[in-house]
C-alpha cells in the first residue's frame, strides 16, 4: 500500500471490492472549501463509498469508510471527502516535550489527523509504492494541524524509479526483488508548514516543531478545509484543473484518470487506503 512517511513500512494496498468510480459532476455555480459541505452544488454529485483497509499489524484488517464526491467547473475541481474517525486530533504534531531528566527537547508522542489523495502522473499508477513500476504521482496531504489551519493541502510529486535519481530519495526493495527509489519533494514556491528545531534552553514544557507557512506557487495550488463533528471528518478541496505547473496532473475533462485516497488516524494507520480509484467528468 501507498504511504508517506519513509519511517514506516510500505505495503501492498487493497482494491476494494465495489466499483470504484467517481464521477465529477459539471456545475454552474462552485462550491466553497470551508469543510461544511452544505453547498447546493454537492446535491448533483452521487457519492462513492470505499472502505479503506489496514493490511498489516498491528489491527490487521481494520477498516475506515470514506465518502468521495467531485464536482468541477470549467476551470476548477472539488472534493467533498468525509470519513470516520472517533477522535479529533488536530492540537499538535510531534511537539517538542521538555525532558526534565536530560535537560534538553525530544519529541512528543502527539500526533495529528491526516488524509492523503494521490493521482497519476506519468507511468502505470497501480497504487503500490512497492511494485517496482518507474512512475510519477501528484499527492496532496490535508493534515489537521499542520495544513488545515491555512486553509492549504501540502502539494508535492512521488517518482518511483529505478535508478537513484538527483536529491532527496530513499531506496527500497520491491516487491519483484528489484531496487526501487522513491522521492517526494514538494511543489516548487514557499511551503506550507515550516519545521524548526528544538530549542537549546527551555522555553516551555512543548514547543511547537512545526508553524505555519504562507504557501505561493505551485506549492499553493490546492486550497482544503477540514471540519470534524460526530465522529466524522469533512473534507473539502479545491484546485485549477490545469495549473499550468509541470509538478501538477493536468486534469483533462475528456478523459479519466486513476487515484486513491488514505485516512490517516493520528497519522499512525500509514497502510490502511482504499485501493485503485477512478475519477471521470461529465457536463462538458
Amino acid at each position: 500500500m501507498w504511504k508517506f512517511s519513509f519511517g514506516l513500512a510500505l505495503t501492498l494496498l487493497v482494491n476494494p471490492a465495489q466499483d470504484p468510480k467517481v464521477v465529477s459532476v459539471q456545475v454552474g455555480k462552485a462550491p466553497i472549501a470551508d469543510g461544511k459541505g452544505d453547498d447546493e452544488a454537492w446535491a448533483s454529485a452521487k457519492a462513492l463509498e470505499v472502505t479503506a483497509k489496514r493490511v498489516m499489524p498491528p489491527n490487521l484488517g481494520a477498516a475506515t469508510t470514506v465518502s468521495i464526491r467531485s464536482v468541477h467547473t470549467a476551470t476548477h475541481v472539488y472534493f467533498l471527502i468525509k470519513w470516520k474517525d472517533d477522535t479529533k486530533d488536530d492540537v499538535a504534531h510531534k511537539p517538542w516535550a521538555w525532558d526534565g531528566a536530560k535537560n534538553a527537547y525530544a519529541e512528543g508522542l502527539e500526533r495529528e489527523d491526516m488524509f492523503s489523495i494521490a493521482f497519476e502522473q506519468t507511468g502505470v499508477f497501480d497504487a503500490d509504492m512497492l511494485s517496482g513500476v518507474e512512475s510519477t504521482w501528484d499527492v496532496w496531504h490535508w493534515k489537521a494541524t499542520r495544513t488545515n489551519p491555512q486553509g492549504f493541502a501540502m502539494d508535492r510529486i512521488h517518482r518511483h524509479t529505478r535508478s537513484k535519481p538527483e536529491g532527496k530519495a530513499k531506496e527500497f526493495k520491491a516487491k519483484d526483488g528489484s531496487t526501487i527509489w522513491i522521492a517526494r519533494p514538494e511543489d516548487g514556491g514557499d511551503t506550507v508548514e515550516k519545521k524548526q528545531p528544538a530549542p537549546a534552553a527551555k522555553q516551555g514544557d512543548r514547543v511547537p516543531q512545526y508553524l505555519p507557512g504562507t504557501p505561493n506557487g505551485s506549492a499553493a495550488d490546492v486550497r482544503a478545509k477540514g471540519t470534524w463533528a460526530e465522529g466524522w471528518w469533512t473534507l473539502e478541496l479545491e484546485r485549477k484543473l490545469d495549473t499550468g505547473n509541470t509538478d501538477d496532473t493536468k486534469f483533462d475533462p475528456k478523459r479519466s484518470y486513476k487515484f486513491a485516497v488514505g485516512p490517516h488516524d493520528r497519522t499512525g494507520d500509514m497502510d490502511k487506503a482504499s485501493g485503485v480509484l477512478e475519477l471521470s467528468f461529465t457536463g462538458n
